[in-house]
């Protein structure tokens, strides 16, 4: 039997679908449970993560990016929730804590001076307290103590704004802006490119003729037209194609030295004497087999 329930299923809960909508209560479960292992909790127990804006349009893959910010915005009005969309690309989210329920303040003397049995109740007030105040709801718990967390500057920002408090950047999104960074500086191959004048001046310490390297740059240039690759400083690319064609050169012109010396000795005189003697018997057997008198062969 096949699984037609193959996802970890996402709680819904009917009375935070009355109260902020459908898509609402489904998408701050979702933001609650990504929260509870990627967040990050402040000191007025409101829970903060930063997220890459891939992995936020994957937290909800089922909806669309519209209806997805459309639901977001939302939450934001209502209270739940504080997002911004960071210029580096990644989404801030600030899950606010449920504000705890008002209670009514205790009646003053004053007040209840024509209410009935007023008297008993100023009689109570005059005796001794020796009970504690009840409340009808208990306290919120204090925070756990956070350390290292940023004093808030102002107001939390929202989608479209610009205000907001400034805070130090965390790891993760610093590794996104040093990574656009390097994309930045990153330029592909162009026909006609040129090295620079540090290149030129590397070339003499590796005792390497400029005009050699000038014969490499074409099949170099025409080389990474095709890859389709970018660098942020083609001379030390090009430094090495040089180099390593430098060795071949001199790898070559070293093989034909050895074999042009060992061919020295062959074209000598001592062969120059052999051909001399074949030649000399190749006469003598000729004249031998034109005399026909002579029968000693």
């Amino acid at each position: 039997m096949s699984d037609w329930l193959p996802e970890t299923p996402l709680l819904f809960y009917p009375s935070l679908a009355h109260k902020l909508g459908s898509d609402e209560a489904l998408l701050l479960f979702i933001y609650r449970d990504y929260a509870r292992h990627a967040g990050m909790q402040a000191e007025d127990g409101s829970v903060e993560c930063i997220l890459p804006k891939a992995r936020w349009l994957q937290l909800a893959g089922f909806w669309s990016e519209e209806r997805l910010r459309t639901a977001s915005e939302s939450l934001a009005r209502q209270g739940c929730l504080q997002i911004s969309l960071n210029q580096g690309g990644s989404v801030r989210l600030r899950l606010l804590p449920e504000p705890a329920p008002e209670t009514k303040p205790e009646p003053t003397p004053a007040d209840d001076a024509h209410a009935p049995g007023a008297a008993q109740a100023a009689e109570a007030q005059t005796a001794p307290v020796n009970r504690l105040p009840v409340y009808d709801t208990p306290p919120p718990p204090p925070p756990p103590p956070r350390g290292n967390m940023i004093d808030r500057k102002g107001p939390a920002p929202t989608f479209g704004g610009s205000i907001g408090w400034r805070r130090h950047k965390d790891e993760l999104q610093a590794i996104f802006e040093q990574a656009e960074e390097r994309n930045q500086q990153l330029h592909p191959m162009q026909l006609g490119w040129r090295p620079s004048d540090m290149f030129h001046a590397m070339l003499p310490r590796h005792s390497i003729p400029v005009d050699f390297a000038e014969a490499c740059l074409d099949e170099f240039v025409l080389y990474w037209l095709d890859k389709d690759r970018k660098e942020s400083n083609w001379d030390q690319k090009f430094l090495a194609w040089v180099k390593r064609e430098w060795v071949k050169k001199q790898t070559r012109d070293a093989r034909e030295q050895r074999y042009e010396q060992d061919r020295a000795p062959m074209t000598g005189g001592s062969n120059e004497n052999t051909r001399r003697d074949s030649r000399e018997k190749r006469k003598r057997i000729t004249a031998a087999i034109m005399d026909i008198k002579d029968t000693d062969w």
